[in-house]
């Protein structure tokens, strides 16, 4: 899937990375979704995920690889990251994407993958890309890329982090760039 415009990177976070996001985050309130498929913490400040600094690498890498999403705006930043723990077997199963009228910001999709699973995010068009310790994926937030997530075939606890790449501002006339 790399060549549509779905760029999957490996060995961004250590298992010992990964594992340590997943102890400093349960030691929060996890709350239970409204659809009561997960359990969630809502990390407020970026600068509170460790390793934060890797998820830019990889967004530098993803600009990279497809320069023309260079041409959109400037004006992006990563936000709404959630820890998400999906228990026995559960899943966000559900066909969608991540840009609808509530939010038309989002311009790119982001999820590291804490935990592996026989499972992952499957795509509309039949690919997916299998949770892996450590792996980040990013891709468009539109209908093109109309997702769900798979359910662990051995029933275990999946950890994951969702974020989005959004155009964002302080105001119409006072944008802010990060990326």
């Amino acid at each position: 899937m790399n060549e549509n415009f779905v760029l999957t990177v490996d060995n961004v976070f250590s298992e010992i990375e990964c594992n340590s996001i997943i102890e400093k985050f349960k030691k929060e309130n996890l709350i239970l979704s409204n659809n009561q498929n997960y359990y969630y913490f809502n990390i407020e400040n970026k600068n509170d995920l460790p390793y934060i600094e890797k998820l830019y690498s990889v967004l530098n890498q993803y600009k990279n690889k497809y320069p023309e999403i260079n041409l959109t705006s400037s004006f992006w930043d990563l936000n709404n990251l959630r820890l998400k723990c999906f228990k026995n077997g559960n899943s966000f199963s559900n066909w969608h994407s991540e840009h609808s009228f509530t939010a038309s910001h989002r311009v790119l999709s982001l999820q590291i993958y804490l935990t592996e699973h026989n499972c992952g995010t499957e795509f509309y068009n039949n690919k997916t890309v299998l949770s892996k310790i450590g792996r980040v994926c990013i891709f468009p937030a539109y209908f093109t890329h109309t997702h769900r997530g798979q359910s662990c075939p051995e029933n275990k606890d999946r950890y994951i982090i969702t974020s989005y790449i959004s155009f964002v501002g302080k105001g119409i006339n006072e944008w802010v760039m990060h990326i």
